[in-house]
């Protein structure tokens, strides 16, 4: 894949599965970056970290922005198709061809949201396959999807 905008999100799938949800406060959300989120506390979203398995889908981010300093008064349009791919920058490693069907962390610095290609303790992504190439030729991104074995659900009670 040649070099491309650095908006990333959603590279194949549905769109069909989409809803709102209330955002916890202050999270912050780069276009350059992943948007892949958690559930937080009373049924809000969050940006998912390194140790996040409580993944409700990927946020539809289409710009910079940071959710209101009040916890649930931003809404945030969720992707939440299992089967969807995309695409995220790789923060820590370096792509080779045996990752693809592999899984893997991910990483979040300075506020964006990346692979770690190096680590897969916690695995929230299954890589797919090398996402934009630079013009140096190195590969910055990957395509994912969630790694739906990871998933971890709470009760109602």
């Amino acid at each position: 894949m040649a070099q491309q905008s650095t908006e990333y999100g959603r590279r194949a799938g549905h769109s069909w599965c989409q809803f709102y949800w209330p955002v916890a406060a202050s999270e912050v959300f780069k276009k350059k970056g992943g948007s892949l989120l958690v559930a937080a506390t009373h049924g809000r979203v969050a940006i998912c970290t390194a140790t996040g398995t409580l993944i409700i889908g990927h946020a539809r981010v289409s710009e910079d922005f940071t959710a209101s300093s009040t916890a649930g008064a931003t809404p945030m349009q969720v992707d939440q198709d299992l089967e969807n791919v995309y695409e995220m920058p790789i923060n820590t490693g370096t792509w080779n061809d045996n990752m693809r069907g592999r899984v893997a962390d991910i990483s979040v610095s300075s506020s964006i949201q990346g692979a770690n290609l190096s680590a897969a303790a916690v695995r929230p992504i299954e890589l797919i396959d090398k996402g934009t190439t630079n013009a140096a030729g190195t590969v910055v991104s990957v395509l994912y999807k969630i790694n739906r074995l990871i998933l971890t659900r709470t009760t109602v009670v």
